[in-house]
């Protein structure tokens, strides 16, 4: 039964802050969020002490695991705190500010939940810290992994917002070029350039405001990212076309 309990705890562990945790020699530590070779080791110290009672064993061993899940739980609650103060301080568009809110909020949300699981450590037997342990696997995949992708993918895509306005301003600012240079020269390829890329920008603008509505309705974050990263692909196929503009308007302009 104790080497089940062990094993459950490294589970928790490998689940939570993705460390190859297959045997106690290989398992990494990366600034304390990993069960340690040496964190099993004081289990197995105590399991192998000949000279405790049963009931000095199981009370040793208790202590050491409420330890180690604490450690996981301190550790988990940090790197909710230090994502919610990213997100606090993170610059988003005005008609954004809303869903920045929700997402503070559901960390916030996190953060109970940690301290919920913290306190119930104090009076936790071995049932109990077992108990404490799966809850803590299951939540962790069901609510906060998919709500720090959401989070990671809404600063990313707040983060995109100002190269969508600079690319608009290079959009105006080709467009009246090409209006200038018109009147002056009828040139259908610059026109038919310039055309190419205002259907690429708004693409790129479509495919912005795609993201943010994948965002605000909290789809998985798979496909919202999946969405910024094609937005992100036609405004770069934009400022191709924008060259492309450029190389022709240097051809008509009188030497």
């Amino acid at each position: 039964m104790r080497n089940k309990i062990i094993i459950a705890i490294i589970s928790v562990t490998a689940v939570f802050f993705g460390a190859n945790m297959a045997s106690a020699a290989s398992a990494p530590a990366p600034a304390d969020c990993a069960l340690t070779a040496a964190d099993v080791a004081q289990i197995a110290a105590v399991q192998n002490n000949p000279t405790l009672t049963y009931l000095e064993e199981v009370k040793q061993e208790l202590a050491v695991r409420k330890s180690l899940i604490a450690k996981i739980i301190a550790c988990a609650q940090g790197q909710a705190d230090a994502l919610q103060g990213e997100l606090a301080n993170a610059q988003v568009p005005a008609d954004a500010t809303a869903l920045k809110s929700q997402l503070i909020d559901k960390l916030s949300d996190a953060d109970n939940f940690y301290g919920i699981e913290s306190g119930k450590l104090d009076q936790a037997g071995i049932a109990g810290t077992q108990a404490i342990a799966k809850e803590l696997l299951a939540w962790r995949a069901s609510s906060y992994a998919p709500l720090a992708g959401e989070v990671n993918n809404f600063i990313l895509w707040s983060e995109n917002q100002a190269l969508f306005v600079t690319a608009a301003n290079r959009m105006d600012e080709t467009r009246r070029a090409v209006t200038f240079l018109e009147s002056i020269s009828n040139d259908s390829d610059l026109e038919a350039s310039l055309g190419d890329a205002e259907s690429s920008f708004a693409a790129a603008q479509a495919k912005n405001m795609e993201a943010k509505t994948a965002l605000a309705e909290f789809l998985p974050p798979d496909q919202s990212l999946a969405t910024i990263k094609e937005s992100l692909g036609l405004l770069s196929d934009t400022y191709q076309k924008f060259s492309n503009v450029s190389d022709l308007i240097k051809k008509v302009l009188p030497q």
